[in-house]
């Protein structure tokens, strides 16, 4: 990890405490530097195709490096929104049939999604954070929406609307793919069933994607926001300070 990326594993250790490790994402060019040491291919070291969103979870609970070509994608969806394959056919909206009854809008559902051009992009790869042996292009992190609301509020810091974040409730992986960092702001995210039935996401998890140039600006956020008091993680539990209505039955026990 460089300073940066060590500066946000540990503020999400102090801050969000993660039950599994933060991912740190990175986009692959064309001719760039060599692989990580102990990149597992989906193809090559597993032995058959996985789903990106797969490769996140292995990533993220396994501790596990992992690369995906466009050959290794079970899931062609990757592949249209990492450039690989063309678009065409999914933008002509007939998969959106299963959320959709008018024509005009699965075609305007399928369009919404983020993507790159074709070529863009060779490969993605996925690591611990703490094993990155690259400079992510962002970070992804799960966690319950009582973990998440800490990010969303370090992300707010010194900008004050808020933070946006767009789902149809299915697709996930293009926003980590392609959305967050075309915005270039972090965002939040609601798993989508894809995630769900093949890559284990837990009923109880959330997303939440930081781009690289986010880093400072959201453990600075965190740690004002911690510093403040206003709101922690874990949660206090401010009842704890209250006396308890103990049943009266318990209390004749007690000496006259």
């Amino acid at each position: 990890m460089n300073d940066q990326t060590n500066r946000l594993f540990h503020g999400l250790e102090k801050h969000f405490r993660p039950a599994t490790a933060p991912v740190g994402v990175r986009l692959v060019n064309e001719g760039e530097t060599p692989q990580p040491a102990k990149i597992k291919y989906p193809l090559e070291h597993v032995g058959n195709k996985l789903a990106l969103c797969q490769g996140m979870t292995l990533a993220r609970t396994f501790g596990w490096t992992m690369g995906f070509r466009s050959e290794d994608h079970a899931c062609p969806l990757p592949r249209v929104f990492m450039g690989h394959i063309d678009p065409g056919k999914l933008l002509a909206g007939t998969l959106a049939g299963y959320y959709q009854d008018d024509p005009d809008c699965m075609e305007k559902m399928e369009a919404s999604y983020p993507r790159w051009s074709a070529g863009t992009y060779r490969e993605i790869w996925l690591a611990p954070l703490d094993r990155c042996q690259y400079i992510p292009d962002l970070i992804v992190v799960y966690g319950n929406p009582a973990q998440v609301l800490t990010l969303i509020q370090a992300a707010n810091f010194r900008l004050g609307p808020g933070i946006h974040s767009t789902s149809s409730g299915r697709y996930g992986c293009s926003t980590w793919v392609a959305g967050a960092l075309q915005a270039g702001q972090c965002t939040y995210m609601v798993p989508g069933p894809g995630e769900r039935v093949f890559a284990g996401t837990q009923d109880h998890e959330m997303s939440f994607a930081v781009p690289y140039s986010r880093i400072d600006h959201l453990v600075e956020g965190l740690e004002h926001i911690r510093a403040k008091g206003a709101f922690r993680y874990p949660v206090p539990i401010m009842g704890l300070l209250s006396e308890p209505k103990i049943p009266a039955r318990y209390h004749e026990i007690e000496p006259e």
